[in-house]
């Protein structure tokens, strides 16, 4: 120990001696010591002692579903048109047929390949009633004031056919129609009022 200190250490150590006892701590500094919880405290007020707030832990919250709901309601129905094809103006179209009054339950369909300056047009219909005594089936392209015979079929004992009409891609592109109607054997160069199914083009 240094001889400098060793002095002061002396005088202080006398100092405590003649000091007396040690007043006791108050009561209420006891009641807040007691009253602390394993784990420490924090002191909200002066007579006031609560426990140290333990870590809480929280779930993240789910994602949003919205953008989910409002591509769903975006859906829209499929048109009947489906267009699809590669480049040099090649394609497949679908046209769904409806049925009118004079087959109000036939159906049909068609499907338009596209390949090179021609078209193909491939019309099945079902469930179609018999044309007519002396009549027959056949299958116009059409837009305003202008129609175009593709040809006449006829259907087997179910109302089932399955034909091909050739058109150039030119001629086609022009029409927004397709439909099927009743005429007389030999076909018209005009539909008649009786048509069986319809759909559009475009």
């Amino acid at each position: 120990m240094s001889d400098q200190l060793e002095p002061e250490l002396e005088r202080v150590a006398q100092m405590l001696a003649h000091a007396g006892p040690l007043p006791d701590a108050p009561a209420t500094l006891r009641e807040r010591a007691l009253a602390i919880p394993e784990g420490g405290a924090t002191a909200v007020a002066d007579d006031e002692i609560v426990p140290a707030a333990r870590r809480t832990w929280r779930r993240p919250r789910p994602l949003a579903l919205g953008g989910l709901a409002a591509a769903v309601a975006a859906i829209v129905i499929v048109p009947a048109i489906v267009l699809t094809g590669g480049g040099g103006g090649n394609g497949v179209q679908s046209v769904d047929l409806v049925p009118r009054a004079f087959a109000p339950q036939g159906g049909g369909a068609a499907r338009v390949v596209a390949h090179g300056d021609r078209s193909t047009i491939s019309l099945t219909v079902w469930k179609m009633p018999s044309a007519g005594a002396g009549r027959t089936y056949e299958a116009w392209l059409g837009r305003t004031g202008d129609r175009r015979p593709l040809g006449t079929f006829s259907t087997d004992a179910s109302g089932k056919a399955t034909i091909t009409f050739q058109v150039t891609s030119k001629e086609y592109g022009h029409y927004r129609w397709l439909w099927v109607t009743s005429e007389p054997t030999g076909g018209s160069q005009q539909p008649s009022g009786k048509t069986a199914l319809w759909g559009p083009l475009t």
